[in-house]
């Protein structure tokens, strides 16, 4: 019995032996490889490091690197350089944050629609948006009031966006002035009481004043204010300058 026991012990140092011997050998090896990878680095370095040096001697003037103060104030140079390159960089990290972090706070927007229009706007404004607007007429709301709004009140936004309001206002008709130069100042007359006085009101026509001219016939129309298709808007005063050659012959 005591043989049987004895043999299994024996088998077990023996593989024990047998992995620590294996294992010895892939620690030697590893080491080996690590040497090797190490050396193929600092060859490598070596290289990246002689390329350098022959680099700066190129764009350097000569002397510079053989010169130890020369070599030290470029150092120094280069690092001063480098220190006010990274702190460009943080101040414009720091600048966009801010501007980010402040633009991008979403809050709810007022709702405007149907308010006065200078309440409105102060409402709006208060909150740091940008105003677009626009002027129409409708029958069906109150003058000086905003009629729609868009985005519409309620929804959340980030401050600084464009709002679109639309404003009920008075209409208004646009009347251009008629080129009556060149035309006999009776049918002028007719011209003007036609296309400006039967639309517009507080418009007046202003006596005439007479030239006298030879380059045009009598009584012809020879310069108008306002000029042709300028807006004629209320209280326009209208003067037309007409030529009159009765007074030549009088003298």
């Amino acid at each position: 019995m005591s043989r049987k026991k004895n043999k299994p012990e024996i088998n077990t140092k023996e593989k024990q032996e047998k992995t620590e011997i294996k294992i010895e050998k892939v620690e030697k090896a590893e080491k080996i490889e690590i040497k090797k990878d190490n050396k193929q680095f600092s060859n490598i370095l070596d290289k990246i490091i002689f390329y350098i040096k022959k680099f700066i001697s190129i764009i350097l003037p000569d002397g510079i690197v053989s010169d130890s103060k020369s070599l030290l104030v470029f150092g120094r140079l280069t690092l001063f350089a480098l220190i006010v390159f990274v702190l460009q960089i943080l101040v414009v990290c720091i600048v966009v944050f801010v501007i980010v972090k402040s633009g991008g706070e979403s809050f709810v927007l007022p709702d405007v629609q149907g308010k006065e229009v200078f309440q409105a706007f102060n409402t709006l404004e208060k909150e740091g948006m940008n105003l677009n607007i626009q002027t129409h007429y409708f029958n069906n709301y109150p003058l000086g009031t905003v009629v729609s709004q868009e985005p519409k009140g309620g929804i959340k936004v980030k401050r600084g966006r464009t709002v679109y309001l639309v404003i009920n206002v008075a209409e208004q008709a646009l009347v251009k002035m008629p080129d009556v130069t060149g035309i006999k100042y009776e049918e002028a007359l007719s011209i003007i009481t036609n296309d400006v006085l039967s639309t517009m009101t507080n418009v007046t026509i202003l006596p005439k004043v007479e030239i006298n001219d030879s380059l045009y016939e009598n009584d012809i129309v020879v310069s108008q204010i306002p000029a042709a298709e300028d807006v004629v808007s209320m209280n326009t005063e209208i003067i037309l300058t007409v030529n009159n050659k009765k007074t030549q012959n009088q003298q």
